[in-house]
This record gives C-alpha cells, structure tokens and sequence, in this order.
C-alpha cells in the first residue's frame, strides 16, 4: 500500500530495473520535466515504475544544469499479478480524436491495444512511437502499474481469422438486432479475457458485417439506439468491460 506522504509525488515511467539504492540517469526529456516544469530541486520525492517491479519512491539529483538521476530508496507498491486482460480492436482514426480515445482506454483498464484495418479505414498507417508514448503519459497520469500491449497493425479479417476463439470477441455492430453490451457485463468478470471491436469512421461495410457476422467465434453487441462516434463507441463498451 502506498504511504501517504507519496501520493503527490511526480510519477515517472523507467525501463530500468527497479531495486533497493539503485541510481537510475534520466533522460533529458525527464530532467527537464522535472527541473524546468515541475522546479524540483535535489532531494525532491519521484515515484517511478516499469511495469514490472511494482512503484518505489526516490530522490531526484541534479549533477548538471542539463542532467540529474534519481536515487531509489524503497517499494511503496508491490506490482499486481494480471488476473485479467482486456482487448480493444479498433481501426485508426483521425489524431486529435484517436488520441482522445488511447488516453481514455487506458485510464479505463484496457490491457491490450490492436489497430486494425477495415475497408472504411482512412488512416492506413499509425505512429507507434507516438502511440506509446501516449500510453505512457496516461499510464503515470493514472497511476496503473503495467503499460497496456500496443500490437501491431493488421487487415481486419487477417486479425479475425488468426484470433485466439478461447477469448471472447464483442462485434459493436450498428442497426443490427443482437444483445445490448450490458447483456455480458455480468458475466464477463468470469472470463480472464474478453475483447470488443470498434468500427472506423464511416462503419464496417456490409460485406464486413456479413464476414464477421458468420463467425462463431464472435459475438454481436450493440450500444444503443443511437449511431456512436468509433471513439465514442470504444469508451463506452469498454464501461462494461473492464
């Protein structure tokens, strides 16, 4: 449990191992966050995490006016065992509003992140880098403890076809008549995994609708009586989900 005194404390995201009295050099992206924007000076409290090694408490070091390191002093958050994972399958969409709905997704709980690509799909190519970073910022924002999985970018039915069946696959599907998503919420805490595809800007097709229609390894769903925004769509099945 984390001790009170550290709840307010910048929280950074390392890929370094985490362990009692270990320095840790930050990079220059972090330095300046914390001495230019954040104005901390040597000895300030840090909480860092690597998705790993659960959350420690160290002091921030300025050896330079352009670098520093960060001194671990002890583990105020054991790291959490996943009991559960959660899969988002979406195709990209425009910046401004994928952005809006990575940072939400996360801060939801989602585990697992997979792009995809339908006939509708404007955006063909993602910035994975970015994406990541984003993730990151969300994760120290919301205080997880594991970074979700970005996986890479693939056609739609590839993804479909090559789908594990063990897990669930939840097909938002529009002007459909299926099951309202509330309909699993009950029962999908009984699953250790379960997943819900998003359509892209201007919906699936109807030659899509009928491909993932007739597989039984996915489940229709619907959201509503009302047409939803593809990030819109995703935040709210996810509400029932995570």
């Amino acid at each position: 449990m984390k001790n009170k005194y550290s709840n307010k404390c910048p929280r950074l995201y390392v890929d370094d191992r985490l362990q009692d009295g270990q320095a840790i050099p930050l990079s220059s992206s972090h330095f300046h966050y914390l001495s230019s924007v954040l104005r901390l000076t040597g000895g300030d409290s840090v909480r860092v995490f690597n998705g790993k090694d659960g959350e420690w408490l160290s002091a921030f070091h300025p050896i330079t006016k352009k670098s520093g390191e960060i001194e671990l002093s002890h583990q105020i958050q054991v790291q959490p065992t996943l009991t559960r994972r959660v899969h988002l399958l979406f195709a990209p969409i425009k910046k401004q509003r994928m952005d809006f709905m990575i940072e939400k997704a996360v801060e939801l709980g989602v585990t697992d992140l997979h792009p995809v690509l339908t006939q509708n799909t404007n955006i063909q190519k993602i910035n994975k880098d970015r994406i990541v970073s984003q993730i990151i910022e969300a994760v120290e924002q919301c205080e997880r403890l594991r970074l979700p999985i970005l996986h890479e970018v693939q056609p739609l039915e590839k993804k479909c076809l090559e789908w594990d069946v063990s897990i669930p696959l939840l097909f938002a599907v529009e002007r459909h008549e299926c099951p309202h998503i509330s309909v699993f919420h009950e029962n999908n805490n009984a699953q250790n995994q379960i997943a819900l595809l998003i359509g892209p800007e201007g919906g699936f097709t109807q030659e899509e609708q009928e491909r993932l229609l007739s597989l039984k390894s996915i489940s229709p769903v619907s959201l509503g009586n009302y047409i939803l925004r593809a990030e819109t769509a995703a935040l709210y099945g996810l509400t029932f989900l995570c």
